[in-house]
């Protein structure tokens, strides 16, 4: 069991509209699409996380605009508490990812809504954050059913 406090910086990546979502192969919810990015480093700042690992899973260098909230996600099965710092990133149209480490996809909004492949807890944070732009704080609730599936309260 992992105890304790993880910090991770994700990328919300924009191009034509879309939203940029890396297939898990690793670790939870292996298998669904997410938010690009991973642990904060010690004595890292949470843009410098971000911007070495947009470039560590897509080969691309870009321009960290604004962190667009905070969520704390509870995953009650392994008893931890994740920190997961939501930023802006600025991708030039011309940009292309040359060097993916993970399958990915972009989604548009409406297929964000009603795709079944895309972790909640990051659809939540694309809607919230990014698209409304309402609220910078989220507590998100993770457990799994009987059948191990993860779902949240």
């Amino acid at each position: 069991m992992i105890f304790g406090m993880v910090n991770v910086a994700i990328a919300v990546i924009v191009k034509e509209e879309k939203v940029l979502l890396i297939k898990r192969e690793r670790g939870d919810f292996v298998g669904l699409f997410a938010l690009p990015g991973g642990k904060i480093e010690e004595c890292e700042h949470v843009d410098e996380a971000v911007l070495r690992e947009i470039r560590e899973e897509l080969g691309l260098n870009l321009q960290f605009t604004k962190v667009l909230g905070v969520a704390t996600e509870i995953m009650h099965d392994k008893k931890a508490t994740t920190m997961l710092y939501c930023c802006e990133m600025k991708m030039d149209n011309e940009q292309n990812i040359t060097n993916p480490e993970f399958q990915y996809k972009w989604f548009s909004k409406d297929e964000l809504s009603y795709s079944n492949e895309i972790v909640e807890s990051d659809k939540v944070m694309i809607e919230k954050f990014f698209y409304e732009r309402k609220e910078n704080y989220l507590k998100l609730d993770c457990d799994k059913n009987q059948d191990g599936k993860y779902y949240w309260k």
